[in-house]
């Protein structure tokens, strides 16, 4: 009885660190820039996000999920969530389609 409670014990504690582990946000950081004629960049610090655009910046968070980073920023006020497909290949990501390299 005793080792089934210790096997019990053990495995809890395992799923609880695995749980623990995949509730973190994909261990993103640094600043990505876009490649494309509209310069877009993206910074991560653990679940922060700073988006800037047309010299516009808004800070959120993130989370990636199923194939997708999904955004919940402020921007004047006004709260917005953005989802959008995501990828990660080495030091490149491809957020709704637009590619984006870690500086």
């Amino acid at each position: 009885m005793e080792k089934l409670i210790r096997l019990t014990s053990f495995l809890m504690i395992t799923v609880l660190i695995v749980s623990l582990a995949a509730c973190s946000v994909g261990g993103l950081s640094g600043t990505y820039k876009s490649t494309g004629l509209i310069s877009q960049s993206f910074t991560f610090d653990g679940n922060n996000i700073t988006m800037s655009a047309f010299g516009i910046n808004a800070n959120g968070t993130y989370k990636l999920s199923d194939g997708k980073i999904i955004i919940t920023y402020s921007l004047l006020g006004q709260e917005y969530t953005w989802s959008q497909s995501f990828s990660k290949l080495g030091d490149t990501l491809l957020i709704g389609g637009t590619e984006f390299k870690k500086q």
